[in-house]
């Protein structure tokens, strides 16, 4: 959903659209779960949205008011509400090893693309990679497909949902630093005052957090 997204909606639709994701959960997790929320926890997202938002508009907040919306933006807002979901629910995560536990999504993943990859190249728009496509996907495939999913669902089994999710809205401010020193873009004073909100926002949030509140998995799922 999300990648169908880009093809139609902006990146500053997506990134706003995609730090959504936390407040989510914490609606969520409080409907489902009656899961404690702090005022620090939700001055705290409003900040790292605020980061998001400023990184997104490339400092100008007044861009904001001009976006439009499209299907592409009903379809990110699917895969927002999937991706918040699967993250609460990870609280009924099996016992099971990391390798294992990835291994049957990734089965998962893999199978159910194989039809949408027919579809698409019989609608003539499959693409192969070149050198640098291929970087690209092993990249993808290794560190953003494996690595990150494997840390994300170790990091919701620690300290919950509720605090796992508000990381998420550091995803386009790391980008956006990330394009600074990988591929020499200029780095703009809206970069680090967006680092330091959402930065900011998580210390807040944490520092608030509601005490005694259960992490997102029960003690039985964390041997």
């Amino acid at each position: 959903m999300l990648y169908s997204a880009v093809k139609y909606t902006t990146a500053i639709n997506v990134a706003i659209e995609q730090a959504g994701i936390p407040i989510l959960i914490f609606l969520l997790n409080f409907i489902l779960f009656r899961t404690a929320i702090s005022f620090a926890q939700i001055a705290g997202f409003g900040l790292t949205l605020i980061g998001v938002a400023l990184t997104a508009a490339h400092g100008n907040l007044a861009t904001l008011l001009q976006l439009g919306l499209n299907r592409g933006d009903g379809l990110m807002l699917v895969a927002v509400a999937a991706y918040s979901i699967y993250t609460i629910f990870l609280r009924w995560k099996p016992p099971l090893d990391w390798r294992t536990l990835m291994a049957i999504p990734a089965l998962g993943a893999m199978l159910t693309a194989i039809p949408l990859l027919l579809w698409e190249s019989t609608q003539g728009a499959m693409q192969m990679p070149d050198q640098n496509g291929w970087l690209i996907t092993i990249y993808t495939a290794i560190f953003a497909s494996l690595l990150a999913q494997v840390l994300y669902i170790k990091g919701v089994e620690s300290i919950g949902a509720n605090r796992a999710g508000l990381f998420i809205n550091l995803v386009p401010v790391f980008g956006t630093l990330l394009s600074v020193a990988l591929l020499g873009e200029s780095l703009q004073l809206f970069h680090v005052i967006a680092l330091a909100l959402a930065l900011g926002g998580i210390a807040i949030a944490e520092k608030g957090r509601p005490k005694g509140t259960a992490t997102a998995m029960p003690a039985s799922a964390m041997d």
